[in-house]
């Protein structure tokens, strides 16, 4: 088996490890789609933001949802095979680590895509969203948000003891990041403090690049004016030097934490 195929057998083991558990396959797959549609609900959505409608402000911004559901998945799925020695037995077989990670990590990023993608149909379909103005950056800023989400999963997994606190670690995650992000309320109206501490969490750049990218305008300045197809990436770069930060932040703790061995031996 190439190296692929061995990836792509882990991805399609996932799968089907994710829709047995039923309640676990309902959190992953439906609450990230339902967030999604009451973020365009909220109080803001019928105000103007940036010289935005609200409710399209915050159904763009809703796909970005989907990575803290990464987080979970990814580190649910190596505590539980963690715990039951399953990855004793991978070490031992002919499966190289790096097939191990990347399919678990594929798995993550293709559901995680696939309810992006219902999001943006929602938001251009129902919310009334334009077409997106910078197609590269938002994929950039995909990939980006999966990999910082993926990195900090693998690192913090080795301090969950099991499954279900797993899944707990993961509800802290999910809100402090849409808090951060701006995902519930305008970070407008946090002082000016908060809202710096804000910017240096994982969701925040993503969020911000996925906006900036969409509807091509620059919302760290005031008004926030429509800027062109290369200067968004100008307008990014800090954002994607953040991710960068986070994902090293993940690859250190992975270093320092991770453990094949269950907590328990």
């Amino acid at each position: 088996m190439t190296w692929m195929s061995m990836v792509w057998a882990q991805t399609r083991l996932n799968q089907t490890v994710l829709l047995r558990q039923r309640g676990f396959a309902f959190s992953v797959l439906l609450v990230p789609l339902f967030l999604a549609f009451v973020n365009t609900a909220g109080p803001a959505s019928g105000t103007t933001i940036g010289g935005v409608p609200g409710a399209v402000f915050g159904a763009v911004g809703a796909m970005a949802v989907v990575f803290p559901f990464s987080y979970m998945t990814i580190a649910t799925t190596i505590v539980v095979r963690r715990e039951e020695r399953v990855y004793k037995r991978l070490r031992g077989s002919a499966l190289p680590t790096s097939a191990i990670f990347a399919g678990d990590i594929l798995h993550a990023t293709l559901v995680g895509a696939v309810q992006a993608a219902i999001i943006l149909a929602y938001a251009m379909g129902v919310v009334g969203a334009p077409a997106p103005r910078n197609i590269p950056l938002i994929v950039i800023a995909f990939v980006l948000g999966a990999a910082v989400f993926a990195a900090l999963a693998i690192g913090t997994a080795g301090l969950i003891p099991n499954n279900e606190i797993a899944q707990l670690v993961a509800i802290p995650v999910l809100l402090v990041s849409m808090l951060g992000a701006g995902m519930m309320f305008p970070l407008s109206v946090l002082s000016a403090g908060v809202q710096r501490a804000a910017e240096l969490l994982p969701l925040t750049p993503i969020v911000s690049m996925i906006r900036t990218a969409y509807l091509g305008r620059d919302f760290a300045r005031d008004g926030a004016p429509e800027v062109g197809f290369l200067e968004t990436f100008q307008v990014s770069a800090t954002e994607i030097g953040i991710g960068l930060l986070w994902i090293g932040v993940g690859l250190w703790c992975t270093r320092q934490y991770f453990r094949w061995d269950p907590r328990r031996a």
